[in-house]
């Protein structure tokens, strides 16, 4: 299966590793500890966490797929970003093919208002949106981590 090069920081590409188990392409889950498949989202989802990681954020402050409510319905953010034990990044992920439209930032944001982080990123590998919820404005990148 053949991925797009996606609109990362070419450092980022150092923390991917790749093996062909049978059939698949499987990527490294650096939060897990495990290899999965690499599906389009999954790409871009560990490609996303290596770029938090460049960003300073330890992949111990990162829980992947966990679960909220939203309304009467449990749903799944792709990954959450803890600092001082609360909810600091929302990070919603699409395949490369996804656009990110009003549609995908309403989903984010429909997660986040029952997570209240203050920060939602949310991308597709090629385009990045940046959104600062308690100015409630775009912002052009995410914050360093500061432990």
């Amino acid at each position: 299966m053949h991925f797009p090069e996606l609109n990362f920081p070419e450092a980022t590409s150092t923390h991917i590793q790749t093996r062909v188990h049978g059939e698949h392409l499987q990527i490294w889950d650096i939060v897990r500890k495990k290899w999965l498949v690499a599906t389009p989202e999954e790409w871009v989802r560990q490609h996303t966490l290596a770029y938090l990681q460049l960003l300073g954020y330890p992949a111990s402050l990162m829980a992947i797929e966990s679960g909220l409510t939203t309304g009467h319905k449990l749903k799944r953010s792709d990954a959450l970003i803890y600092n001082a034990g609360k909810p600091y990044i929302l990070v919603e992920c699409k395949a490369p093919h996804v656009k990110l439209s009003q549609a995908t930032f309403n989903q984010a944001f429909n997660y986040n208002t029952t997570l209240r982080a203050p920060f939602i990123y949310l991308t597709n590998g090629l385009q990045h949106l940046f959104w600062d919820c308690t100015s409630n404005a775009q912002i052009a990148a995410l914050p360093n981590y500061n432990a």
